[in-house]
Order: C-alpha cells, then sequence, then structure tokens
C-alpha cells in the first residue's frame, strides 16, 4: 500500500511545480553605483562640480555620492524631478569640473 503512494505524491509535486510563476521583470539598475560619500572628497569640489552642473541644467541639483582618488574626485548627482543621472570629474580643489551625463538620450 505504500508503494502505490510514492507515484501520487511525486504527481502532487509535479502539478505544483507546473502552476509556479515565472519572477516578475526587475526594474532596470540606475548608472549611479552605490558608492556613499567618500569624507577625503572637499566641499569646494562638490560645489564646483554642481556649479558645473547648474550652468548646463535647469537646477534642481541633488548630490547622491562620491569617491576619492589621487588621480580625481568623482562627484554623482541626479537632476530634475526624473532624477536624470550625471557624474562629475573634477580635482579634489575645484578645478577643472567637466560634467558628463549618465542616462540614456531617448530618455530625455
Amino acid at each position: 500500500m505504500k508503494l502505490a503512494l510514492v507515484p501520487l505524491a511525486a504527481l502532487g509535486l509535479a502539478a505544483c511545480a507546473a502552476g509556479t510563476q515565472a519572477p516578475a521583470p526587475q526594474q532596470p539598475a540606475s548608472p549611479i553605483p552605490n558608492v556613499g560619500f567618500s569624507p577625503d572628497v572637499s566641499d569646494t569640489a562638490i560645489t564646483a562640480c554642481r556649479n558645473a552642473l547648474d550652468a548646463q541644467t535647469d537646477g534642481n541639483i541633488d548630490v547622491v555620492g562620491s569617491e576619492y582618488s589621487e588621480a580625481n574626485i568623482v562627484v554623482y548627482m541626479t537632476v530634475g524631478s526624473n532624477r536624470a543621472p550625471w557624474k562629475c570629474f573634477t580635482a579634489n580643489d575645484g578645478r577643472y569640473a567637466n560634467t558628463e551625463f549618465m542616462g540614456s538620450e531617448g530618455a530625455l
């Protein structure tokens, strides 16, 4: 009698597996890495990047992260209600602030 129940149990498990749904599609990953804020990045560098981006956009800029290296500083920012992603490379003393759009041009 126990042997007859084994195939029925296997069929029940197979029916459960057949009824599972595919995972929901994931949101696209943000182009801005989750790096936090480096304590080694100066306020001067952040201000220089904000000013450089403000000159190219309508403002409403949020600084969302920064990275430090001896070569340069990277400041990550978002602009506007759609949080358009930007980054800026500069020296830690604020010289040579250059901004770069990180999103899709189709999303503009």
